[in-house]
Formats: C-alpha cells, sequence, structure tokens
C-alpha cells in the first residue's frame, strides 16, 4: 500500500513556521497541509479525534506533504509511528522562550496576542517529553529559528531559515556534458545509474513526454515550440522540479541535454538550488577549451565542480560525491626513518598519525574492549583492519597517515586488504642505502660507528630489507590497479633538513598569485579575471578569487577581527593581517570537491593595491608577511604575477652606508686595573675559538624607502623574471604563456617566476 510522504513542522507560535511551510511546499511542489486549520475543517477536538482523522486523510490520499504542525503529545506521537508510519522528516524550529515571546509581541496584531500566547504555553508543557522521543530519531532535524532575529528582520531571518531547510531536502543533481565524448559519456551513465542508483534524466525526452501527455504544462511547451521558439528555462526548471523532489527513496540525478549557456545554469540555481557537481567527457589527452565569455565549465571549474571523465572507472565520480577519508602510508626499512617523516607530514600538513608503537596498541587494545578501562588480550590484523574501515566509513574530509603496516601485516593479501580500508591517496617509500643505514643502526645502539657489526646484526638488517621489498612490491600492484593513489619516493641519504624539503615539495601545494597594482575598471577586471580562470580550468588548479572569498564571509570576519579604520574597499584583504587572510583560505581550499595540488589565488599579494590609502597605511600589511604566510600555509610560490600600468621597480639599489672606523685606544699596561681582556682564542663568556662580532667588518646600505613586493620577491626567491605588454586586446597572450612557466615547473620544482604584466593602452572603449 503507498503511503504519504510527510514532512512535519514543529515548533512554538510566532516563528515564521507557516511562511516557511508555504514557500518549502512551493518549492518542492508539495502539498501544503495546515493542521491546525484541518482540525477545525473536520471537527476534530478531542487527541484521538485528531489522530484518527490524519491518519486517514493521509491514507485516502497518499501525497508529498509539507505539514506546518505536528502532534501536541508524545503519545500521539508514538501511535502515529507505531501504527501508521514514520515522516521522512520533523523539522523542528528552535527558539529561545524570550525570542518567541518578542516575536508574539512584535509580529501579532492585538487579537492574535491573546491566542499565540495561550498557544505557545500549551506546546511548553508538552516539549520536554515530546522532544526527548524524537530526538532518538535520525528524521528528527532541528534548525534555527532566530536566525538574524526574526522580529527585526522577518523577511532575511525566514529566507535564511528557508535555505536550511531545503539544504537538508535538496537532491544531488550532476550536469553532464556529453558532446566531446558522447560514446565515453553514453557507458559511464549506464555504469552510474545501474550500480550506483542515480536516475538519468534527459532534458529534452522529458518535453517531449509532457508534449504527448498533453498536460497544462506540456501545451504551454508546445505552443512555444510551435512558434519556432525554445521552451523558456523557468519552464523546463518547473519541468524538472516535479521529478527531483517528487519520490523521497530517489534522490540522486544525472541531467543531459541541459542548456549549455552560463545564464541558464544561474537560472536553475536561483530557482532550485546550486548543483553538485558538472560532469565532462574528454577524450583521452584532451583539455578545457580556453573560453573568451564565461560558460559553465570555467564557472565550476573555478568553484572545483567540474569533474573530468576521460574513461570508465567510476572511482573518481565516487570520490568526488562522497569526499572519502584520504589516507597515505610511510613504509621503508629499519632505520630510514619513516616514522619522523610520518611525524613531519602529521605536523606539518593536518594530517591525523597513526603509529603502531606499545601505546598504540595498548590504546586500540582498550579502545576494542567491552569492559571500561580494561584491554582486549589479543589484538589480530582482522580486528585492527576492522577498526579502521569502520572508523573511516563514519567520518568524511579528514587526512590520516599511517606509520608503516600494522604488525602482521606481511602477506601480500593481507597489505591489499589493509589498503582497501577506504581508498589509499598516496604511499611514500623511504629509500636508504645499506652504509647509512648501518651507520644509523650502530649510533641507536651506542655503538662505535667504526666498530663492525656482528653478523646476527648484519642478518637481522638484510632480512628486513627483503621484507620491506615484498611490501614495496605489493604496493606496486594497488598503484597500478588505482589510478588515484600515487607511489612517492624519498631518498633519506642526506640532510634531514634536505628530506624535509622534499616532502614539502611532495605534499605542499604550489601556488600562483595574480597580483593586482592598479585600479582597474569593472570590466578590465572581469576580463582579466576570466583569464585566470582558464588558466585554473586548463590546469586543474584550485581557482580562489580572495576579494569574493572576503565578502562571503565577511560578517564573521567582522566579529572575529577587527578592522582598522580606512578608507579602502572593505572587502580588501589589507584590511585583514595575512593570518587571517591564509586561514580562510585554506578552510575554502580543503573544502573544495576536487582536491588539487596547483592553487591559483586571484587578488592577492594585496600590502601593494593601488587606492585611497592614509600615511600610517602604506606599512599596514607588509608584503613580506603576506608572502611569507602563504608559503607557510599552503606551499611554494610558483609564479608571482603582478598586473600593473607602469613598469614596476624590482630592484634593489640602496645607497652604501660607510660607517667611519673610530680611533683604537692604546692597550692596557699591566696594573692598569680593571677587568681583564678575555685571551686570544676566546671571548667575554668564556667561549672559545670565537671570533667577536665586529660592525665594522660587513657592508652596510642606508634604506629609507619600504620595499615593494617586486623587490621582495625578487630578493628572496631570486625567481626568472618574465616582461609581458598586454592591452585587452591580447589579454590572451597571458594564457598563452602561462603554458611555457607550467610545464618548465613541472620539469624541474624548483623553478620560480617573477611575471610582470604591464597594461598597455587602448584599454577597452
Amino acid at each position: 500500500m503507498q503511503k504519504a510522504n510527510i514532512i512535519f513542522f514543529y515548533g512554538p507560535p510566532a516563528t515564521a513556521k507557516s511562511y516557511v511551510a508555504q514557500q518549502v511546499a512551493k518549492q518542492t511542489g508539495y502539498v501544503y497541509f495546515n493542521l491546525d486549520e484541518f482540525y477545525v475543517k473536520v471537527k476534530a477536538q478531542t487527541e484521538i479525534e485528531k489522530l484518527n482523522k490524519l491518519m486517514q486523510v493521509f491514507q485516502a490520499e497518499p501525497k508529498n506533504y509539507v505539514v506546518d504542525g505536528f502532534l501536541d503529545k508524545k503519545a500521539q506521537a508514538v501511535v502515529f509511528f507505531e501504527h501508521y508510519q514514520k515522516p521522512r522528516y520533523i523539522v523542528y524550529f528552535q527558539s529561545s522562550k524570550d525570542e518567541v515571546e518578542q516575536n508574539i509581541r512584535i509580529l501579532s496584531t492585538e487579537e492574535q496576542k491573546k491566542c499565540r500566547f495561550q498557544r505557545f504555553s500549551n506546546f511548553l508543557q508538552n516539549r520536554d517529553e515530546l522532544l526527548a522521543y524524537l530526538k532518538k530519531f535520525q528524521f528528527f532535524v532541528t534548525v534555527d529559528a532566530v536566525q538574524k532575529g526574526l522580529s527585526n528582520n522577518f523577511q532575511q531571518s525566514s529566507d535564511l531559515i528557508i535555505q536550511s531547510i531545503m539544504n537538508i531536502l535538496k537532491p544531488k543533481v550532476l550536469v553532464a556534458l556529453t558532446y566531446n565524448n558522447e560514446e565515453l559519456a553514453e557507458v559511464y551513465l549506464n555504469k552510474v545509474e545501474t550500480e550506483l542508483g542515480f536516475k538519468h534524466l534527459h532534458l529534452e525526452t522529458l518535453c517531449e513526454e509532457e508534449l504527448a501527455k498533453g498536460t497544462p504544462q506540456g501545451k504551454q511547451m508546445g505552443a512555444f515550440l510551435n512558434s519556432g521558439q525554445v521552451v523558456p528555462p523557468q519552464m523546463q526548471i518547473e519541468l524538472l522540479r516535479k521529478y527531483l523532489y517528487n519520490d523521497p527513496q530517489q534522490n540522486k540525478f544525472i541531467l543531459t541535454s541541459f542548456p549549455e549557456k552560463y545564464q541558464e545554469f544561474r537560472t536553475f540555481e536561483d530557482k532550485l538550488f546550486p548543483i553538485t557537481g558538472l560532469i565532462n567527457f574528454l577524450k583521452e589527452g584532451k583539455t578545457v577549451s580556453f573560453s573568451a565569455k564565461i560558460n559553465p565549465v570555467l564557472h565550476y571549474s573555478a568553484e572545483g565542480k567540474n569533474l573530468i571523465i576521460q574513461n570508465e572507472d567510476l572511482g573518481p565520480f565516487q570520490s568526488y560525491l562522497t569526499k572519502r577519508v584520504k589516507f597515505g602510508i610511510v613504509i621503508g626499512p629499519v632505520m630510514s626513518g619513516k616514522t619522523t617523516f610520518a611525524k613531519y607530514i602529521s605536523q606539518k600538513f593536518g594530517f591525523n598519525l597513526i603509529e603502531w608503537g606499545e601505546t598504540a596498541i595498548a590504546q586500540l587494545k582498550e579502545k576494542l574492549s567491552t569492559v571500561p578501562g580494561e584491554q582486549i588480550e589479543e589484538l589480530t590484523l582482522p580486528m585492527i583492519i576492522k577498526y579502521y574501515k569502520d572508523l573511516f566509513s563514519n567520518v568524511t574530509n579528514e587526512k590520516y597517515v599511517f606509520d608503516g603496516f600494522p604488525p602482521g601485516c606481511e602477506k601480500p593479501e593481507q597489505i591489499l586488504q589493509f589498503l582497501n580500508l577506504g581508498q589509499a591517496s598516496w604511499v611514500l617509500n623511504i629509500g636508504i642505502d645499506q652504509t647509512n643505514q648501518w651507520i644509523r643502526y650502530k649510533i641507536k645502539s651506542e655503538m662505535d660507528v667504526a666498530a663492525e657489526m656482528t653478523d646476527d646484526d648484519k642478518e637481522k638488517m638484510i632480512t628486513n630489507a627483503k621484507a620491506h621489498e615484498e611490501i614495496l612490491k605489493q604496493v606496486q600492484v594497488y598503484v597500478q590497479q588505482q589510478p588515484d593513489c600515487k607511489l612517492f619516493k624519498q631518498d633519506t641519504n642526506y640532510s634531514l633538513e634536505q628530506n624535509f624539503k622534499s616532502i614539502d615539495q611532495i605534499f605542499g601545494k604550489r601556488v600562483y598569485l595574480a597580483s593586482i597594482l592598479t585600479n582597474l575598471d569593472s570590466d578590465i577586471y572581469e576580463a582579466l579575471k576570466l583569464i585566470y580562470i582558464n588558466i585554473a580550468a586548463k590546469y586543474k588548479m584550485a581557482f580562489v578569487d580572495v576579494e569574493q572569498l572576503i565578502a562571503k564571509n565577511f560578517e564573521k570576519l567582522s566579529n572575529d577581527y577587527e578592522m582598522r579604520w580606512t578608507k579602502q574597499n572593505c572587502k580588501n584583504p589589507s584590511n585583514f593581517t595575512p593570518e587571517t587572510i591564509m586561514k580562510l583560505v585554506k578552510q575554502y581550499i580543503d573544502d573544495l570537491p576536487i582536491q588539487s595540488r596547483d592553487v591559483l589565488l586571484w587578488g592577492y599579494i594585496s600590502a601593494d593595491q593601488q587606492g585611497d590609502k592614509q600615511q600610517q597605511e602604506q606599512i599596514f600589511p607588509r608584503a613580506t608577511d603576506e608572502l611569507m604566510m602563504v608559503e607557510k600555509s599552503l606551499g611554494q610560490i610558483k609564479v608571482l604575477y603582478a598586473i600593473t600600468e607602469q613598469p614596476l621597480n624590482s630592484e634593489i639599489n640602496d645607497p652604501e652606508w660607510v660607517l667611519e672606523k673610530p680611533e683604537v685606544p692604546p692597550p692596557k699596561q699591566e696594573g692598569d686595573g680593571g677587568d681583564e681582556e678575555p685571551k686570544d682564542g676566546g671571548n667575554a663568556d668564556g667561549e672559545e675559538n670565537v671570533p667577536k662580532f665586529n660592525i665594522y667588518n660587513y657592508q652596510w646600505t642606508k634604506s629609507e624607502v619600504p620595499k615593494n613586493m617586486a623587490q621582495i620577491f625578487m630578493k628572496v626567491k631570486q625567481p626568472n623574471p618574465v616582461q609581458l605588454e598586454v592591452s585587452d586586446y591580447s589579454f590572451k597572450l597571458i594564457y598563452d604563456n602561462f603554458d611555457e612557466l607550467f610545464q618548465s615547473i613541472q620539469e624541474n620544482n624548483n623553478h620560480t617566476y617573477f611575471a610582470q604584466i604591464q597594461l598597455q593602452q587602448p584599454i577597452m572603449d
């Protein structure tokens, strides 16, 4: 028997419940059902009458309902859930007693006040017992009914409540662009439907079916088609709305033959909700093409939502949707330093560290024990695998690093089973030559480095090395089968500092900065921004518009950080500390659906941006601080673009400062008294063989002028300089030139560039 699909709205009066319910019903196409009006209509007065009448109407007309109101008491809810059905959701409007009473006084007429205060009193009498019961169920969700203060900002606050509810109800919807590889798209979408439970909606087919049915909506579409016009996007969206919300059991969709213009995507998102992502089917070796206008591919690439598919593997699609746990493993023979590197990766790049030492094993034994405070007797490999498999299935968007494989994980099938806890993202193999390995063993064993190792010790080391080689073979098999897993090799025969720099290059981001050092008209600004969006899309970079990011988070930022008084645009990054900006940027990058090693920051560095500044603002913040925080928070800066109208001085030519050396007093004679001078080879602190600092042994320069970003970057990073002169008719030169820079960086990760983009006339009429 078909049952109704019900969403109850429960909460105190004067919390915008009815208005929100009506709007949610309108957006989902559900039937709006006012519970109080229904009780009056059917003349239900007792609790039993109300409950019976309600179940009868839902049984007689099993539709999709948004119910404005809920049962008064726990006993009614128990009967409804156990003898009829459980709802899809119960949305509870949470608000404080003071806030509700204030809303009643301000938002009610004199006639409504008495009634609403009485209803609120009845609500409070039954609320605690009913809430305690409802909170046991997963379908119970809470929304903040206070928001910005409903009584003062009704429309804005109620819109925020609607948005939070629609975020709960909205299905996953991806739009597939199939025209670049239709053969692959057909096979892939069929697999997505059959294996992953998505429903494929071909919009053109849906319109044809609606026409054939002769529905009022179909007739409207036919009128446009018969007159030689296309069906308006708004009409197509209303048709989609019926399919997207109709079946609560089906909440995953792929749309094809969707309008391909950017504005039509915007209309869809304005009227419904942001799409989950774009699936772009390309042939092997192809990349995103350059476009002189913003289009869906560029727009969603900039948002990290353009999923490129070039083969039949469903792995990237599943990873995109689930935000599964990402983990890696550091492996290596004994004395290779793998524990040191695992700890460094954890601390520097925010991975949760999992070790296999005695303390960690004891903690795991205690976690797996059913008796609090006690440990299980034996910890087996299957138990370890099950524990972490369960852990990874219950958390998302977290990063873990394992210090090697767990004890007992040696056989090929065990290694592969452990790597499949979720899906390993990387494996770091630590390499060390035998000589250095044996030296480290002697040092750790407190042996004389020059002493010979015993045969037993040599045998242990050789056996361990062979065991590691077998593990590495299985890892290589896994990596060949999993294209999303990377195998890195780190040679640890060098200094620790050099090794850490190599690790930074593997796990750190490669950062590309586009700093605007001149005032630009909005058209020029957007045209230049589009060039860099094209660059980010082609090379699969994370694109961050820093000023736009500040604007989206401005309320939180202005509360957390007291802004300085300024005449600058309040969303300008220079109004905030570099630490604040980088924290915001890093969070944004970490939350992107598609992760990339390369990050392009548009509108940053900000310290040298032109504007109406006060004198005291000239040094806040310093470009040095911004550059340093970028590398500390994200990774090495590979290219710094400086967009200017005038040539930018990147050299430091401070005048020499010559110090006049004072006359040296004659040495003291014996018996003159006073403190004795330190003897040769020592100093006053008793340190031997440390020469005394002498200011006159160094060359000095005078500087009364603050250094600009270019001067600092050229001095510290010593990059390769690039000079481009462009006008609005030749902006694409920036895009074309970047290919050469990127290929150079790919070939040698140590390459860095400073590119000055000088804007020439004519600049857009």
